[in-house]
This record gives structure tokens, sequence and C-alpha cells, in this order.
């Protein structure tokens, strides 16, 4: 079974609630979805992070609020830990990101996908969010069960809709946001999108305000972000 752990679950003009990040562990691995402007002081308390010989991020796009503190990350793994992290992103422009940060190719490996020997697979689903950049969603798997992590998202993808329906994705982590919007997930498109049966495996996150009761009331679930 694959557990998210949540550092937040705010947008990027909402900081109150946190950056929407994520992280979880298989085969004795850590895995980082995203990693924001308030991602590192969290994840620098993780005793997992010290633990576990290797360190994977995941990276939807290049948001600040997604890949902010993603230097701080791999200089502080190289240069405290002594670990080389892998950034795993299917556009080369995150190396880019990283040089202009005065990140050198030495301190992290970027892979465009993971590799076969991977405890997970991760296969990255194209989603309109931004216009400038390449933005994807993750849908995980262990083997056992599947989960989608949308990143941002203007609407439910497809692929990933239809697999939820069917029973072959278990859960869906999901860009919600409150308003009518061309970058972000109007909750009125996730209603559309998904049956009310069903919607309790559906985990809105990436908040815009205060409104997880609504969301609750319509059947949704909201991520709970953890001390």
């Amino acid at each position: 079974m694959i557990r998210l752990h949540f550092f937040g679950k705010g947008a990027a003009f909402y900081p109150a609630f946190g950056n929407t990040n994520a992280w979880f562990t298989a085969g004795g691995e850590l895995f980082f979805l995203d990693f924001g402007e308030s991602a590192f002081e969290k994840a620098a308390r993780l005793p997992q992070l010290r633990e576990c010989e290797k360190v994977t991020v995941l990276l939807t796009h290049l948001h600040a609020d997604h890949a902010g503190s993603l230097p701080s990350l791999c200089s502080y793994c190289a240069m405290v830990l002594g670990k080389r992290i892998t950034v795993v992103h299917p556009s080369r422009t995150v190396v880019d990101f990283l040089t202009l940060t005065g990140i050198s190719p030495d301190f992290y490996t970027w892979l465009p996908e993971l590799p076969a020997g991977a405890p997970v697979r991760a296969k990255a689903h194209p989603v309109q969010h931004a216009n400038d950049m390449a933005c994807f969603g993750y849908e995980i798997s262990d083997g056992e069960e599947t989960v989608y992590f949308s990143g941002d998202a203007a609407e439910p993808c497809r692929e990933v809709t239809e697999g939820f329906l069917s029973g072959r994705i278990a859960r869906m982590y999901h860009d919600t946001a409150s308003h009518e919007s061309a970058s972000h997930c109007w909750y009125r498109r996730l209603e559309e999108a998904i049956p009310a049966k069903e919607r309790a495996r559906v985990f809105c996150m990436h908040l815009d305000g205060d409104y997880a009761g609504m969301l609750k009331d319509l059947g949704f679930s909201v991520v709970e972000p953890e001390e």
C-alpha cells in the first residue's frame, strides 16, 4: 500500500496551509512528490531522510511552490548527508533550473523517468496548468495498488479518471480550486467527473482557501498534513 504523507495542502497564494508536497517510502527508499518553498525545513526533520540510502524527488513542474527548495535538498544531501539524490522529471528544464540556482549536476542524478529496478513505477501524465512549461501528474504503483498525484492540473486527466472509475487506481490526490480557473481544477469539474459514490477516494489538495468542509459535504476527502 502506498501511504502519502503531506507537508501541506495549500495553493501557492495560500501559504497558511503550506506547500502541497508529499512523501512516502517504498522498498527502503524515500520518495518526495514535489519539493516547494516550505518543504526543506520539514523534510530536514524526517528521520527517513537520514536513514534511507536512496532519495528520489518526483517533480510535477517547476513553479516555486513545487520546486522552490529542491536546490537546498540537493546540496544538503550531497554536502551534509553524503547522498546523491535522484530528481525525476520528464523535461530536462529541471537541470537548467538547478544550474541557475548554483547546483552542480555532481550533486544529483536527473532522470526523465524512474529506472526499471525502482520499488515503485511512476507514469507521468501531461496535464494542463501553465502555457510556458511542461507539467505532469504521476500515476504511482507499488505492484499492489496504484494512486494518482495530479500536481497542479486544470482538469482531471481522462485516462486517470477512467482508471479510477474502473478500480485500477485506488485513490486520486487532486488539485481542487474554489473558483473557475484555467490553471487549477475548479471543484465543479471534479463533481462532474466523479460520481458521488466514488468521491471518498478522491483526496482534494492545493486548496486556495478554507473550504474543506464544503468539499467533504460533496463527498470528497481532503488531505491532512502531518506534523
